[in-house]
């Protein structure tokens, strides 16, 4: 949900963490996405160990949800 801090880790084994924002606080560059955004939209209403695909501009990644906060 809006709001949530996201720790995710992708096929490559890298970890990031993310927080859900709406689209008018949102700055990637912070770890600050928006709802809307594509990695966004894959992490709502997601629980932990859930695995969602992504479709981003370079591709498609695969995210695992490891902790939500």
């Amino acid at each position: 949900e809006v709001g949530a801090i996201v720790t995710v880790e992708n096929q490559d084994g890298k970890n990031y963490k993310y927080t859900i924002t709406g689209s008018a606080e949102a700055d990637p560059s912070q770890g600050k996405i928006s709802n809307v955004s594509p990695i966004g939209r894959a992490l709502l209403g997601k629980k932990i160990s859930e695995i969602t695909e992504v479709n981003i501009p370079s591709g498609k990644i695969r995210l695992e949800i490891l902790v939500i906060d």
